[in-house]
C-alpha cells in the first residue's frame, strides 16, 4: 500500500486537474482517442448524461455549444465569462458539437489515473475501511502535503454532495465513480 504523502500526493494532483510538474499536459500511457472509439469506451448510461449536459449548456438548442451559450452558463452560475469561452472554443468556430464535446471529456478522463490509483490513494486514509475519511484529516493532507490545495479549493470539494450530512465526513468512493464516469456501486 502506499504511503500516506505519496497517497496525498497523488489525491491532490488528481483533485487539482492533474500533475502540477510540468507546463504542459500529458496524456502519459493514455492514448489519444478517436471521437468514434469513445462511443464505445462510455456506456450508453454516461453518454446520456453527457448528451442531457450537453443540451443544458446549448441554451439557444442549435446542436453547438457557441461562445454565448458558454457565456450564459457561466453566467447562470455565477462566475465571470470575459474570458473563459476561449479556452474551450477555438476563435473563429462556430462552436462545438456534441461528439467534439464527448471527444474534449474523453480526453480529459484519460489524463486521470486509473480508478484503482485514485481509490488507493484514498483507501491511505479510512482506517476502517468504510468508504469515508474524516474531513478535517482529509482538509489536513490536502493542505500540507504534496501538490497543496488552497483553502478555497478544499472548501469547496468538502461543500459539495460526497459529505455526508452531518458534513465531518467526505464520500470518496461516490466521488472518485463520479470524476471516472464509472456506473455506481450495487447496493448490498
Amino acid at each position: 500500500m502506499a504511503s500516506r504523502s505519496t497517497a496525498t500526493s497523488s489525491a491532490a494532483a488528481f483533485l487539482n486537474g492533474g500533475p502540477s510538474t510540468s507546463s504542459s499536459r500529458k496524456i502519459g500511457n493514455h492514448p489519444r482517442q478517436t471521437s468514434s472509439s469513445l462511443y464505445t469506451a462510455f456506456s450508453p448510461k454516461q453518454i446520456q448524461g453527457f448528451k442531457e449536459a450537453f443540451n443544458m449548456i446549448d441554451t439557444d438548442s442549435d446542436g453547438l455549444i457557441s461562445p454565448a451559450d458558454i457565456a450564459t452558463m457561466l453566467s447562470n452560475l455565477g462566475i465571470d465569462s470575459s474570458s473563459s469561452s476561449k479556452d474551450y472554443i477555438k476563435p473563429g468556430s462556430a462552436g462545438v458539437n456534441f461528439t467534439q464535446f464527448l471527444t474534449m471529456f474523453g480526453e480529459h478522463l484519460a489524463e486521470l489515473d486509473d480508478q484503482t490509483v485514485l481509490m488507493e490513494a484514498f483507501e491511505c486514509f479510512d482506517e476502517k475501511d468504510v468508504g469515508r475519511i474524516e474531513a478535517e484529516e482529509l482538509r489536513f493532507w490536502l493542505s500540507q502535503v504534496g501538490d497543496k490545495m488552497s483553502d478555497r479549493e478544499i472548501d469547496r470539494l468538502l461543500s459539495g454532495p460526497f459529505m455526508d450530512k452531518s458534513g465531518k465526513y467526505f464520500d470518496y468512493k461516490a466521488f472518485v465513480e463520479a470524476v471516472k464516469m464509472s456506473e455506481p456501486a450495487e447496493i448490498e
